[in-house]
């Protein structure tokens, strides 16, 4: 019986993933470079979700699509390195703010410049491929665009509108 030669398919979802984690290793790499040698990519998921004024851990859970107890591990370990106080909540006396200590707030401002510089470089990248416009506001444009059409559009419909391609023919479908 003749085997079928199947290759890999690299999907959207995972060129997406494949440049964050390319971009997050090097905002770390130059975190690391300044200074903030404890900080890890997985507690990058804290600084990226938390607000100016402090944020509950079960909101930074859920922003970071992570458990309780996964957050709660990162928010202790950066709280043990000078990153992070727990706070009561003025609005709540009896729940707890996660904040930025001055130490956090400096991190945070150091890799706010860091992640301008690594979007500056990939949108150059994106520039020498053709692309003429600000990736961001291309992402940001279709996320809404899908999430407003997951609000309205039933799925079957959904299927329907996105099995087209850029050049108006059909998607196949992939062999099983």
């Amino acid at each position: 019986m003749p085997t079928e030669e199947r290759t890999r398919v690299i999907t959207l979802i995972a060129l997406f993933r494949s440049a964050t984690q390319l971009m997050v290793d090097e905002l770390i790499a130059r975190l690391h470079a300044a200074g903030y040698t404890e900080i890890t990519a997985a507690q990058h998921l804290v600084f990226e979700n938390i607000d100016p004024d402090g944020t509950r851990l079960t909101t930074l859970g859920q922003r970071a699509g992570i458990s309780r107890q996964s957050v709660t591990e990162l928010v202790t370990a950066l709280q043990r390195n000078g990153y992070l106080e727990l706070r009561t909540d003025p609005s709540d006396r009896r729940a707890r703010l996660v904040c930025l200590t001055r130490q956090g707030k400096a991190q945070v401002r150091r890799a706010i410049a860091e992640i301008a510089a690594i979007e500056a470089d990939w949108q150059e990248s994106f520039a020498r491929a053709g692309l003429d416009t600000d990736a961001r506001d291309l992402i940001r444009n279709a996320i809404d665009e899908h999430a407003a059409m997951n609000r309205t559009t039933p799925p079957s419909d959904r299927r329907r509108l996105t099995n087209v391609t850029p050049d108006g023919g059909e998607r196949k479908p992939v062999p099983e």
